[in-house]
């Protein structure tokens, strides 16, 4: 089965919708232990920073790549301030999320060390409601060199993994949950980059939070198609709430199929199953063999004693 994810919609119906403020600007960033703070383009790397400000050449050009190698052993700081009002601090809950960060970070948010991370490729959703105020917000992020912080494990491993890209004599690339090529490969050169490389969100909302839809293909045939809807929903009520799930899937904006289910939503993160059938499925065909049959999903989760909405939708194909 081919799934493919969209964007969350967060909505409600007769009361306030959540509220998504993008951080990108106002950032700014240095090297640690300088006080020479410079603009900074986020989402972006600490070398494209760099040569923006004219303090890096250009490294594809000539035996420049051996000149800017020093980038790869420093501390590097990011840091913004944006402003939050009462009414945002008065929701029910606020989530700071970090949609990729390259690679060993850590995040303060007013004094408060929010998360260390070690991974580009997962994003992180931080809850930050407690730590927020009134006015002003200072969010700082030092990014630690990708090199020292794995040297260690090379040194003391005893033998070289192959990692024939790697263009270092210390082949540290293999301890990291990072881009590979950035340690160089046959096709391009060295820049062991850091940076915040995808999108930092803040998100306040009210009683709950729809955080993930899967559709599993359970069985198929040419008569009918079963498939589980799987939910994820977050309830920050302190409260169980009653609730009200809907599935829905159409082909081409035509009929819909849907699914209700009644449920009590806990405290914390509840999983809930939604199985649906569909009878005589359009099969996806690869190119060449026929039509690629797509459908379109949705999912509703309306929580009673407010009656929110929460929205999430995917696209799926049923081979």
């Amino acid at each position: 089965m081919m799934l493919g994810c969209f964007p969350m919609m967060l909505c409600a119906k007769e009361y306030k919708k959540s509220e998504n403020l993008i951080l990108d600007k106002g950032w700014e960033f240095a090297q640690a232990g300088r006080n020479e703070w410079l603009p900074a383009t986020v989402p972006g790397t600490v070398h494209q920073d760099l040569i923006s400000h004219h303090k890096l050449p250009d490294p594809f050009y000539g035996m420049n790549e051996q000149k800017v190698q020093w980038v790869e052993n420093e501390d590097w700081i990011y840091k913004t301030t944006f402003n939050v009002t009462d009414e945002q601090l008065s929701r029910d809950a606020a989530l700071l999320v970090f949609e990729g960060l390259d690679t060993y970070a850590d995040i303060y948010l007013n004094g408060s060390l929010l998360k260390r991370t070690d991974n580009m490729f997962v994003g992180y959703t931080l809850p930050v409601k407690e730590v927020l105020r009134k006015g002003e917000n200072r969010l700082q992020i030092l990014f630690h060199s990708p090199i020292k912080q794995t040297l260690p494990q090379w040194e003391t491993n005893g033998f070289d993994y192959p990692a024939d890209n790697d263009h270092s004599d210390k082949r540290v690339s293999i301890y990291s949950r990072k881009a590979p090529y950035s340690y160089g490969w046959d096709w391009g050169i060295r820049l062991v980059t850091s940076g915040i490389w995808r999108p930092v969100t803040l998100t306040f909302y009210d009683v709950a939070r729809l955080d993930d839809y899967y559709v599993r293909q359970a069985s198929v045939t040419k008569e009918r198609a079963e498939v589980e809807n799987r939910l994820t929903v977050n309830c920050v009520s302190t409260a169980p709430q009653k609730a009200e799930v809907t599935v829905a899937c159409s082909y081409k904006n035509g009929e819909k199929v849907t699914g209700r289910k009644e449920v009590t939503l806990q405290p914390g993160t509840n999983h809930i199953l939604l199985p649906l059938e569909i009878k005589q499925p359009h099969l996806w065909m690869p190119n060449g063999w026929g039509e690629p049959a797509l459908y379109d999903f949705e999912a509703e989760v309306k929580v009673m004693i407010k009656w929110w909405l929460l929205k999430k939708s995917v696209s799926d194909s049923v081979p």
